[in-house]
Parts: C-alpha cells; sequence; structure tokens
C-alpha cells in the first residue's frame, strides 16, 4: 500500500546553511521553514532520495518530579529491522499523510499518535519541540531529519507494542546502559541525551 510521508527539500530547509548533530530550537527553529514549505511523498521513494528530508518526531518522555527518563527497547522481531534489540529515549516516527493531512500541527498531531500508538497512559502530556537532529553520517541518516520533543508526566507508562523494555530510568541507571559496550542505542538517543541532561538539571 502507497505511504506518504511529510518532507521537505533538502536546498530549502538549508537554505542558510546545515548543521551535524543536536541543535537546540533557540540556535535554529526550522519549524516555520518545515511548515510553510513541507510536503507528501512516497516514503519508499523518499528513503533513497538525498535531494529530501523525511521529518520524523522523536518525543523524550520525562518525569520532572524524580527527574527520570522514558527509556526503552525494541523488540527483536519489531517492524522496523534497523531497530532491533536497540535502545531509544525518542518515541515517535514519520508523519503520516493518512493521519496527519488535515492536522494545522502535523508534527506535533504525529507525536501525541505515536505516543497512544507506542505506550499505555491514563493521561498522555503534550510534546513541546526542544530541537533538531540531523545525522549526514549515514544513508538513514541522510534522509531524515529528527523534530525532537519533551512531554513531561508524572504518571506511569507502559509500553503498548513493539517494545522489549521500557520504563522511567534515572540518568545514572541510563549512564550505566551507555558505558555497557554490548547495549547498542539509537544513534539519535546518543545526540540528544546530552540536550536532555542538561534539561532534567534545570528542573526545581
Amino acid at each position: 500500500m502507497l505511504r506518504e510521508v511529510l518532507v521537505v527539500k533538502r536546498s530549502v530547509l538549508f537554505k542558510e546553511g546545515s548543521f551535524e548533530g543536536f541543535i537546540p530550537v533557540e540556535e535554529k527553529d526550522f519549524y516555520k521553514i518545515i511548515m510553510e514549505n513541507f510536503e507528501y511523498r512516497e516514503r519508499a521513494d523518499m528513503e533513497v532520495d538525498e535531494n529530501y528530508k523525511q521529518v520524523v518526531s522523536y518525543v523524550w518522555l520525562i518525569n520532572p518530579e524524580t527527574k527520570k527518563v522514558f527509556l526503552y527497547q525494541r523488540s527483536p522481531s519489531g517492524y522496523e529491522k534497523r531497530l532491533h534489540n536497540r535502545y531509544s529515549g525518542g518515541i515517535g516516527g514519520h508523519i503520516d499523510k493518512d493521519t496527519e493531512e488535515n492536522s494545522e500541527k502535523p508534527i506535533e498531531t504525529a507525536m501525541i499518535r505515536e505516543l497512544h500508538e507506542e505506550l499505555f497512559m491514563q493521561k498522555y502530556p503534550e510534546p513541546k519541540v526542544v530541537g533538531w537532529i540531523s545525522d549526514d553520517s549515514n544513508p538513514v541518516g541522510k534522509v531524515h531529519l529528527g523534530s525532537v520533543a519533551i512531554a513531561e508526566t508524572i504518571e506511569d507508562a507502559k509500553p503498548a507494542e513493539d517494545m522489549e523494555f521500557g520504563k522511567f530510568l534515572s540518568i545514572e541507571e541510563i549512564e550505566n546502559l551507555f558505558s555497557n559496550p554490548e547495549n547498542s542505542f539509537d544513534p539519535w538517543t546518543k545526540l540528544s541525551w546530552s540536550f536532555i541532561k542538561s534539561y532534567l538539571a534545570k528542573l526545581n
């Protein structure tokens, strides 16, 4: 079945210069550029077309009271084979025409949809976009732009599907997972983790 996702031409997105890694919205906010120039194109084509960047939602779930972060591990039998067994702090995915086309805020709508699909919660928090990720060091990264958000909640969250493991962990617990060479992490988690730690440190 044809699946169209939200994309932006690389030449338009990076007209004033590209970047590598994570940058906060205060440094460069691509939101306006995306909203004024996005289009929907077939995902299969976009996965191999470096003239476009697929915008992907990426939400970190944070408990501001305990200062813990939700971290999960993908199932070895999940849909995305390239993510099997990897730890990740970001919940999200592509912005689909089928579900987001009529939304005035497709990025946020996709984020909320993904939270509902991936997690069981009593009340789902509103994500706030805090930064962007671009990583052209690999073929997958070259065709994706991460829209990184934080959603604060004091409630628990349980994995809904496609997760082997998922719970709130302290900074120390996550750092210990990072330090174990046997653990594999989603590259975007590694790129945005420093910002998340700094964000937690600023919470009262």
